[in-house]
């Protein structure tokens, strides 16, 4: 089996791409669904369940976020060499 080290440049490339692509859009449906919940407390003058459920959504939203956070930073501090996975799978959730 090859190391990392000795993998061909492009498919590294090709495998943090996708690492990458992959952690954009674990962010980016929370952060939605947290401008979500904002517009409708701003705009929507819920009742008071209401505004206690979207301040729960937007809680456990930032959860996710922070989750994705971690994951990026265990990708920054992956060892460049190793065995070998697909993207992201070996990063810690």
């Amino acid at each position: 089996m090859m190391s990392r080290q000795e993998e061909d440049p492009l498919l590294q490339l090709q495998r943090l791409r996708s690492a990458i692509r992959e952690i954009a859009h674990d962010m980016s449906n929370p952060l939605g669904v947290m401008r979500m919940a904002v517009y409708y407390l701003q705009n929507g003058k819920p009742e008071k369940e209401k505004q206690e459920h979207y301040f729960a959504v937007i809680g456990e939203t930032v959860e996710k976020v922070a989750e994705g956070l971690a994951k990026l930073r265990a990708l920054s501090e992956a060892p460049a060499s190793g065995p070998q996975s697909s993207p992201g799978k070996d990063i810690p959730s």
